[in-house]
């Protein structure tokens, strides 16, 4: 028998309550119409998601993402601060951050980021990607046109 403790960790709280494994289930729905090439179904789901959870940073990056893989890093810029408004101590966030603004040619905010992001969680997921990216950036990846 679970705690209430046990509970109310496997539980989101925003503007409803909900068990964690749904919270997750529709981010995934998210990312996988975005992958079926259904954009407009992906936005509007991490869109639905991050007003539903409006202390979360996970939907605003995950909104991130999308633009950014739209080729949109400016409108992907914004989503990841908002993320960081909500949780200002979000490694992942940052990481992602980090991306967009290296993808928007703007090295030295990008580069500025990933640093954060490892000092917010040195052993972390997100400290992995920005030692990739900054690798990235060493080798010029993003000096491009």
């Amino acid at each position: 028998m679970q705690s209430a403790t046990d509970r109310q960790k496997q539980t989101i709280h925003g503007l409803l309550d909900m068990p964690r494994w749904e919270a997750v289930a529709l981010l995934e729905a998210g990312y996988f119409f975005m992958q079926l090439g259904k954009k407009r179904e992906a936005r509007e789901i991490f869109t639905g998601v991050a007003a539903l959870f409006p202390h979360s940073d996970v939907p605003c990056v995950a909104l991130g993402n999308f633009y950014l893989s739209e080729g949109k890093p400016d409108s992907a810029i914004q989503e990841l601060l908002r993320a960081l408004q909500r949780v200002p101590q979000s490694a992942t966030a940052q990481a992602h951050l980090g991306e967009a603004l290296l993808f928007a040619k703007r090295i030295q905010e990008g580069v500025e980021a990933l640093k954060k992001a490892i000092e917010l969680d040195p052993k972390g997921f997100a400290a992995k990607l920005a030692h990739e990216l900054l690798r990235a950036n060493d080798l010029h990846v993003f000096d491009g046109p």
